[in-house]
């Protein structure tokens, strides 16, 4: 049967194809630049993961970089207490009872229960103010008054008790918080410090309306009161500047037995069960607000504070062999692109990508350890660093997003195998899409959703250990959001074929064209999703088809005179930048005959041979981009 062939307009084929480049070497590129942008935040990212890494000065305030005490369960008490009476002093407590206390989520038995040792125990530090000489208030050291203490204490085991002592009528208070310190004589050397839990205290106003506020100024006298195996003692005096806003310092304590040389020790952070640690000197004692405390959610007690933090971070998913051997081959795909289908529409990344398993074990390989990355990425959001680079938080997100993005394109190329997918666009399209949106996701979107709680213990020497409640659900959104891209787009390629057929039902390919005979098929449906894209217009007004369409086939053109397979082109390619002719023809026989199938005059011929590189052409640098 004679076909018509109808006149094709401008948006089915394509004119002039050797004087620009097409979409196939646009999405090449496209997806060379993700390729780097793997390789490169892999390397980076292995640089930071399983070693120490100092990051600065760490500033955390009540409204940025938010450091909330961890809660389980928050106990709250008052007790008055009058100076003059006995108070006994069990041997076994101290206020590292304090410190350590620990009870179940919202256990408020287990808190209520540790109610009287608490009172017990604030008690004695209320009593030993008397010891102080020159004392700011004297008011809290005579014995004929009665005190009343308020105290909060947070139970999670590593705890930051805090209490306000006041006198009714009397407009000045005391607040003390027990923190861990390291202290030994001014007159001995500093292997001789001890480690206990001291309570700071500092005058301040009377605040009817007290949770667990201690700020004071900084030239307001902090006083050092110890009290462990049944007694409390005195250990002197420092302005609040030398233990507040000063990390490391190596603080000196007057007027009591003995000076006192006192310090901060080094506590270690944990997040995600030990997945990201830090640890630095913080301040001896940190000032405290609980303006924006929520019990239902026990979030609000907030910290004022600074730290010189280093982190570690464990990760055994950085993939940097995986992102080299992708980059090598998006490198050596782009060279194919560039050299043989320059004017090509069709892209050969995605339609060699889509025949093996790179992609697939990559993709797989990056959501498994995705909740590593994330917790870095939260981390480096929520508690920035003065010393720590901006771009760290990004590396995670830009080799997640890359990664959806170089695979995008395969991964819709692999739904319609054996077929080829021709609208090039949709693939450029969705890739940069996908890699935007996964990106916006992952830098932006999850980590403001994860708020910092308490959370399980990877490492037993942990001062606190956290958890982003966010990460168990988001380590996995990216890849539905990136996967509900892929099947849109594999809508739109059905969509976009079946209106490509119905506008141009009446253009056809003749049955005389060489791609036909060559592939023995009727017209290209059974191995093209549409046509209508890889059509060009040949010189003399006849219709050509874009010679990208034969990688369908694993063949590829690499010269005017010679169609080969996909396995033999890495020859070629390396041919053609060998600088001699010398260097060639020892290639050429040392690589052997390679079969091929002839061309002439823009058409394939139904013959093969065997041929040395040398007798191929592959030195022309240009040759036609389309089959008649």
């Amino acid at each position: 049967m004679v076909q018509k062939i109808a006149p094709t307009p401008d948006l089915l084929i394509a004119s002039r194809p050797r004087q620009r480049c097409r979409q196939g070497l646009a999405l090449a590129l496209l997806y060379l630049v993700f390729a780097t942008l793997v390789a490169v935040s892999s390397y980076k990212l292995s640089s930071l993961a399983n070693t120490t890494i100092f990051m600065g000065l760490n500033i955390a305030t009540y409204t940025s970089n938010k450091f909330s005490i961890p809660i389980t369960v928050l106990l709250q008490g008052s007790t008055n207490l009058a100076l003059s009476a006995s108070l006994p002093f069990d041997a076994k407590l101290s206020l590292s009872t304090l410190v350590y206390a620990q009870c179940g989520k919202r256990n408020t038995t287990c808190a209520n229960g540790f109610q009287s040792t608490s009172n017990q125990l604030w008690g004695h530090v209320a009593k030993a103010l008397a010891l102080v000489p020159r004392f700011d208030d004297p008011r809290f050291q005579d014995p004929t008054q009665t005190v009343t203490i308020q105290h909060i204490n947070n139970m999670s085991g590593w705890n930051k008790p805090t209490a306000q002592i006041s006198i009714a009528g009397h407009d000045m208070a005391i607040t003390c918080m027990v923190k861990r310190a390291t202290f030994y004589l001014a007159s001995a050397p500093p292997s001789t410090a001890e480690v206990d839990s001291i309570a700071f205290c500092s005058l301040r106003k009377y605040d009817s309306n007290w949770v667990c506020e201690n700020d004071a100024d900084l030239d307001a006298n902090t006083y050092a009161i110890r009290a462990s195996h049944g007694k409390a003692t005195y250990l002197g005096v420092a302005p609040r500047s030398d233990v507040y806003l000063n990390p490391g310092y190596l603080a000196t304590f007057r007027n009591g037995a003995s000076t006192m040389r006192l310090t901060t020790l080094t506590f270690f952070d944990e997040y995600e069960r030990g997945i990201l640690r830090t640890l630095a000197p913080w301040d001896v004692l940190p000032a405290a607000s609980c303006a924006t405390l929520n019990l239902d959610t026990g979030l609000g007690w907030l910290l004022h504070t600074q730290g010189l933090v280093t982190m570690v971070w464990e990760s055994d998913a950085l993939m940097l062999t995986n992102s080299v051997v992708l980059w090598l081959l998006t490198v050596y795909l782009v060279a194919l692109q560039l050299v043989f289908l320059r004017h090509s529409v069709v892209c050969c990344v995605p339609v060699y990508m889509s025949k093996t398993v790179v992609d697939l074990a990559i993709v797989f390989v990056s959501f498994y350890g995705n909740a590593n990355l994330q917790t870095l990425t939260t981390y480096l959001i929520k508690r920035p660093s003065a010393e720590t680079p901006a771009y760290y938080k990004w590396l995670g997100p830009a080799q997640l997003a890359s990664i959806v993005g170089i695979t995008t394109g395969p991964l819709i190329q692999m739904w319609f195998n054996p077929r080829l997918v021709t609208q090039t666009w949709l693939l450029l399209v969705c890739s940069v899409g996908n890699w935007m949106l996964v990106f916006v996701l992952e830098a932006f979107v999850f980590p403001d959703m994860s708020k910092t709680v308490p959370g399980p213990c990877g490492h037993a020497t942990s001062s606190n250990c956290f958890s982003f409640d966010a990460i168990a659900r988001t380590s996995y959104l990216s890849g539905v959001a990136a996967s509900g891209v892929v099947f849109l787009a594999i809508l739109c390629v059905y969509a976009h074929s079946a209106y490509a057929a119905s506008v141009h039902s009446s253009d056809v390919v003749p049955m005389t064209n060489s791609v036909l005979e060559y592939l023995e098929i009727p017209d290209f449906s059974s191995v093209l999703t549409s046509p209508y894209g890889v059509l060009v217009t040949t010189e003399d007004g006849r219709v050509g088809v874009d010679n990208g369409v034969l990688l369908v086939k694993n063949m590829l053109q690499v010269s005017d005179a010679a169609l080969t397979r996909t396995s033999n082109v890495q020859y070629e390619l390396l041919y053609r930048f060998l600088p001699t002719t010398w260097l060639r023809t020892i290639f050429s026989r040392a690589i052997g005959s390679i079969r091929i199938v002839a061309i002439e005059k823009n058409r394939i011929l139904h013959r093969s041979s065997y041929k040395y590189l040398d007798e191929m052409a592959l030195t022309q640098r240009e040759f036609s981009p389309y089959y008649s």
